[in-house]
């Protein structure tokens, strides 16, 4: 279908004012991946969503509805929240591998709430419906620190010998 125009000056202007704003930030590129993605991956409803809320001035509330909406799943929808840290953020194939196994190991949907803490400096950390399963890098160098403090504390060593 060809574009008037009328429409084509339009879409120049959106372009030129994304591009102008992107540019002063040196992020021409990240915007037109995001643009990329939002285009071809975000359903229908989220992009009315976001023009209501913006005709509405009320960007300033999207956080706010992203959590009542994650406890409209967890509540009604009977989604189970797991929340998974990292040291970095997970790539999609993780974050996929993850929530399939807790949604076989639990018999449920899972919603993944992403932390990234550097201080764990590898492993995961997952809290699902009160329980805690640490794996990280962290937790483990403590514990093995903790194994060392009670070996000499018991006046041994790690060879099995006693040098009394």
């Amino acid at each position: 279908m060809p574009i008037s125009r009328v429409e084509q000056k339009r879409i120049e202007t959106y372009a030129r004012e994304l591009f102008e704003e992107a540019k002063l930030e040196g992020r021409e590129v990240e915007d037109l991946e995001q643009l990329k993605t939002i285009a071809t991956k975000l359903p229908r409803e989220l992009i009315d969503l976001l023009v209501v809320m913006s005709q509405e001035n009320d960007f300033r509330r999207l956080q706010d509805v992203i959590d009542e909406y994650q406890r409209l799943i967890i509540d009604i929808g009977g989604t189970v929240a797991a929340d998974v840290t990292t040291a970095i953020g997970l790539d999609d194939d993780l974050r996929k591998e993850i929530r399939e196994k807790l949604e076989k190991e639990l018999g449920k949907p899972v919603y993944l709430v992403e932390r990234v803490d550097p201080s764990i400096m590898g492993g995961i950390i997952i809290n699902v419906e009160g329980e805690r399963r640490d794996v990280s890098v962290r937790t483990q160098l403590q514990n093995v620190r903790t194994a060392l403090k009670m070996t000499a504390s018991y006046g041994g060593d790690t060879n099995g010998s006693n040098d009394r």
